[in-house]
């Protein structure tokens, strides 16, 4: 009898937990690995069952494209890069849901050999291409470059990354986060040509979703979205898990080596943490669709209203003017009561207008070189290492020069401190003219400053940049009517050329400098002029 009724019980929780898990589909944009992890992790982990749904995840290939697959009703959610932003302008109807990718992992990985450092390369050679539905980022690119698309041989994507090992194609559109690996395993040299780096800077792997299934089923979706994100954020603090998990259960044929880079490239691309995971800017959305009117694929952008997922929508309207109605003679009686609170919020906007203003300030304090307005020597430290990190993805070189002023100790005993800091100061603003916004320039303290370089070519361009900087600081500062005159000893260091951490690249710039200092057979001397 008590078998009976266990049985009799399990018999009727099994339907109760089918009817509550609700069959979806979504579809991947590319075969199984770990790009796609926040998912996985939300299977195993059981996000989505907890939110009663019961989720199948489909592989994309050539043939299968997420945008299209969702339209046609084949899966209710999707995973796609910016082809779907393109794809809501032209009219389809659909809605971002949450950004996972910050910034495009899409770049095109040339052969060294080839000779393509640029964009303007890439004319009359054979690159692999998808189409610009797909591949938006390189054509907004070429077109920021003036390159126009006809001066190139375009051959349909094979997705094989052996063509370029091959030798059938000079430049092949990738993954930061999957070719780069490959080449390397294969002793192929190559340079990269990131989007990024020439105004095209795009969100990837956007989670989306159709109108209709927002209007249809809205609960669902804001649940499916919850537990999505959830998945991400154990995902990113578990990726030795994900890549077990994609080696035992989804057999991808990747080594676990090669789903490490992945990992550790892809980090770099979510930034999870200093945003939050599936963040969308709505400022940076209206740049992308500004950047395809310009480059011709759309004619206005009059439909990205609309285009971002609100997971707390505002009230009906109807029904607030029923609730107002109601209400009203409650509203009447505590008037007296909102306009106490009113000032009082008033009050306490105002102090945290205050507060935040001073937060921001400590920030910049703490940042910035309150002198010269370089970032300063903590500042300097994050930012290279992050240089170092992405020059080491994308196969790029960096230089560091340290600089140190000649003789200034001379000028602070002749003319006190503030003339010292006026030097200082001037030095500040013309490593600010000179350098790219894509270097970085320090004051390390006292009269020793510090240059990034990115993404050099050869030594001859840093000696070219070196040479001027020395020119511009040679030049005579006015203070109180008179020359002062100042030098500069400049060594230098090439990443991975001379060192492979910011640290070594510094000492091996610093030891440099005193070299060059030590050979000289002169000092420049500071002297004053009346004017």
């Amino acid at each position: 009898m008590m078998r009976a009724n266990v049985i009799l019980c399990m018999a009727f929780l099994l339907p109760s937990f089918c009817v509550c898990a609700e069959k979806i589909h979504l579809q991947l944009r590319w075969h199984h690995q770990f790009q796609f992890a926040g998912y996985y992790a939300a299977l195993e982990q059981g996000y989505y069952r907890q939110a009663g749904l019961d989720v199948i995840l489909h592989e994309g290939s050539p043939e299968k494209f997420s945008v299209s697959e969702v339209l046609q009703g084949h899966a209710q959610y999707g995973v796609a890069n910016s082809e779907l932003l393109l794809d809501r302008l032209r009219g389809a109807p659909l809605v971002a849901l949450a950004a996972i990718f910050q910034h495009s992992p899409s770049v095109l990985l040339a052969r060294k050999d080839a000779g393509i450092l640029s964009p303007d390369d890439l004319i009359g050679k054979d690159v692999m291409l998808m189409d610009k539905a797909v591949d938006a980022d390189f054509f907004a690119m070429l077109h920021n470059e003036g390159v126009s698309l006809a001066k190139i041989h375009v051959i349909p994507s094979s997705f094989n990354i052996q063509d370029l090992v091959d030798g059938k194609v000079v430049a092949f559109n990738s993954y930061l986060s999957n070719e780069p690996y490959y080449l390397k395993q294969h002793g192929v040299e190559y340079t990269v040509l990131n989007p990024r780096n020439y105004g095209v800077d795009f969100y990837s792997d956007i989670l989306f979703t159709t109108e209709d299934e927002i209007k249809q089923h809205p609960d669902r979706v804001k649940a499916f979205r919850s537990a999505t994100l959830e998945g991400w954020r154990y995902a990113m603090n578990h990726p030795q898990e994900i890549i077990d998990l994609l080696i035992g259960k989804y057999q991808v044929k990747k080594s676990r080596s090669h789903l490490e880079f992945e990992a550790e490239a892809m980090r770099s691309l979510i930034l999870p943490e200093l945003i939050e995971i599936g963040h969308i800017n709505p400022g940076r959305l209206r740049h992308m669709a500004e950047t395809f009117v310009k480059a011709g694929m759309i004619d206005n952008d009059r439909l990205l209203e609309g285009f971002v997922y609100d997971p707390d929508p505002a009230v009906d309207q109807k029904k607030l003017r029923q609730y107002v109605q109601i209400s009203g003679g409650i509203a009447l009686l505590t008037s007296i009561l909102a306009m106490i609170l009113y000032m009082a919020n008033r009050s306490i906007k105002r102090e945290s207008l205050l507060r935040m203003a001073a937060e921001a300030e400590i920030k910049k304090l703490a940042y910035r070189d309150t002198l010269t307005g370089l970032d300063n020597r903590l500042s300097f430290f994050i930012l290279a290492n992050q240089m170092v990190k992405l020059a080491h993805r994308e196969n790029n070189k960096i230089a560091v020069l340290f600089i140190d002023l000649n003789d200034f100790k001379i000028i602070n005993d002749q003319f006190g401190h503030k003339a010292g800091d006026e030097v200082l100061i001037y030095v500040g603003l013309t490593l600010r003219k000179l350098v790219r916004q894509s270097d970085i320039a320090a004051r390390l303290g006292g009269d020793e400053f510090a240059i990034l370089l990115s993404n050099i070519i050869n030594r001859e361009d840093i000696i070219c940049s070196l040479r001027q900087i020395q020119q511009e600081i040679s030049r005579p500062i006015i203070y109180q009517e008179q020359e002062l005159r100042i030098s500069a000893c400049i060594g230098m260091a090439v990443y991975p050329d001379d060192g492979l951490d910011i640290d070594a690249l510094l000492e091996i710039a610093d030891s440099h400098m005193y070299q060059v200092k030590a050979e000289n057979k002169y000092s420049s001397h500071t002297h004053t002029e009346t004017i």
